[in-house]
């Protein structure tokens, strides 16, 4: 049978996507380097030359995949088109669209805590910088100082995760929560130091 040979980069994000499949399937401790390879259809020497053990390659998956599922909040949010009031609605919505995150049963499983733990976070520093850039641009268009958007995107972002976790979520009921909770964070902000 032929070799397929394919872009390195293409090839790596297989591995990556196989990877993070069989991890919310099965589990850390049920997953080796050679078995992404083998799903992969792959040799395991070059799985080993991307990923030289079993911690990178779940490192790189988690990596992957949540800039894989925060990709549609990271373009609402980088939409300089939008006020920071419909950048926050978009990146509700997108967030709250169960498509985003193809593994979800599987991480929300018994077991997988761990792993969801660690996606969340994940995604959490991959959204928080574009949303830090949306605070910043909103208290620019406003000639306000943007003061502590650092922080407060920290918050919003880890607050949003909270709301989010769980079998089932975003439900309904936590992304009206986030909506209120956000929408306050943004008031208060905007208020700026001189407000209190």
């Amino acid at each position: 049978m032929p070799r397929t040979v394919k872009d390195p980069e293409e090839r790596k994000a297989e591995l990556l996507d196989t990877a993070m499949r069989l991890f919310a399937e099965k589990g850390y401790d049920n997953v080796s380097v050679r078995s992404v390879a083998r799903e992969a259809g792959v040799a395991p020497g070059l799985a080993y030359h991307y990923f030289d053990s079993k911690q990178r390659l779940f490192d790189a998956a988690i990596a992957h995949y949540a800039e894989e599922c925060s990709e549609g909040m990271r373009a609402v949010l980088d939409d300089r088109g939008l006020s920071l009031d419909e950048k926050l609605e978009g990146a509700i919505a997108v967030a709250t669209d169960h498509s985003a995150f193809p593994h979800a049963d599987s991480l929300h499983a018994e077991g997988n805590g761990t792993l969801h733990d660690r996606l969340s976070l994940g995604i959490c520093e991959a959204v928080r910088p574009r949303m830090q850039a949306a605070l910043e641009l909103d208290a620019a268009r406003r000639g306000a100082p943007a003061g502590d958007a650092g922080l407060l995107a920290s918050m919003m972002v880890h607050a949003c995760v909270g709301l989010a976790s769980g079998p089932g979520m975003p439900d309904a009921a936590a992304a009206d929560a986030a909506r209120r909770y956000l929408g306050a964070l943004v008031t208060e902000y905007r208020r700026g130091p001189s407000g209190r």
